[in-house]
């Protein structure tokens, strides 16, 4: 009796030592990277088809397991054809569940706009029922950065807040915040080509310092040329220790967008009133596009030191301080 007990205590033992190395070797994630990676079913192809592709591309360790758990969740004939987004950081339940479900092969088109806060973003997500904004937010603050260079620059603490790149996306009806983040950010790292991170670096900036003045020129202006312009007096003002005075700032503070502020607004306290605050603020106040991340790469350089919007939504640009207030006087009545 007591052999009969340690013969089925071995086989409990062996057991649980196989599915142990079944979850740690198979089930659970390849890695904890957050890139996605582009998987497209055919329709027709089996479950060993599927496998097949899912490790070719590092998403799961070992096809035959991927073929073992499909088989014992009895889904083996219930993949969808279509295409989809998948992170090597998805555990083998989380694929499985992903690729068997027939509402997300249907897309939907999301258009991000320029200038956009991660707010007003969360917001539109929810507005449209693609993803609701606290769990936009939770995939903001779960984002690991490894995979990005682009981001290695910014401050520790910094927020993805001007690199979630304003565009028309297409996404799965029932997507999740971590692949709507993953596709704006690759999509900036694309955009963010190589000549322009060379003239960055030129410069003898980061990318962290022209996103913040970029997304300040974003709200500024309307046309690419007035950005360039404006970029380049706010360049000149940071070298002279001259504080910004960015209406956007200000209205980033307040939640408004104001293109004539009160005194008693340009005195709100905080890191971000460039009114109060010489240099920067402390980071990007929105998501700017790409004409005015290239405003603030490749300013044109002029002799005005002041602007202002004028009635129609034009910018009114002056020389001097005597000229910029009698245009004040004039258009700001």
């Amino acid at each position: 009796m007591a052999k009969k007990g340690i013969v089925l205590g071995y086989l409990v033992f062996v057991i649980l030592v196989i599915c142990l190395y079944f979850y740690f070797n198979q089930v659970r994630p390849v890695e904890k990277g957050f890139e996605l990676k582009k998987i497209v079913i055919e329709k027709g192809e089996g479950v060993q088809e599927i496998a097949e592709k899912l490790e070719d591309e590092g998403l799961v360790r070992n096809s035959k397991f991927f073929e073992i758990f499909a088989f014992l969740k009895n889904v083996r004939s219930k993949f969808w054809p279509g295409e989809y987004y998948l992170s090597p950081n998805m555990s083998l339940k989380e694929l499985i569940q992903i690729l068997t479900s027939q509402h997300l092969s249907e897309e939907r088109t999301i258009t991000i706009i320029e200038g956009w806060t991660t707010q007003e973003i969360a917001d539109y997500l929810a507005r449209e029922n693609i993803v609701s904004r606290d769990d936009f937010f939770t995939g903001l603050r779960e984002f690991n950065d490894e995979n990005y260079e682009f981001l290695h620059d910014s401050p520790e603490g910094a927020g993805l807040e001007g690199y979630l790149f304003p565009d028309t996306y297409r996404v799965y009806k029932e997507t999740t915040a971590r692949v709507i983040i993953e596709k704006m950010l690759k999509n900036f790292g694309q955009k963010l080509d190589a000549s322009l991170r060379a003239k960055i670096k030129n410069q003898n900036r980061t990318i962290f310092e022209t996103l913040t003045m970029a997304s300040l020129v974003e709200k500024e202006a309307a046309s690419d040329l007035e950005r360039r312009v404006i970029a380049d007096i706010f360049w000149r003002r940071l070298a002279n220790d001259i504080p910004l005075q960015s209406c956007a700032s200000v209205n980033y503070i307040l939640g408004t967008s104001k293109h004539q502020l009160s005194y008693e607004e340009t005195r709100t306290v905080s890191a971000y009133n460039t009114y109060l605050n010489r240099g920067l603020p402390p980071g990007p106040i929105n998501n700017p596009g790409l004409n005015a991340i290239q405003a603030a790469i490749e300013p044109v350089s002029t002799d005005y030191w002041y602007f202002l919007a004028g009635p129609q939504g034009e910018t009114i640009f002056s020389r001097t301080i005597d000229e910029h207030n009698k245009n004040k006087a004039e258009y700001l009545k």
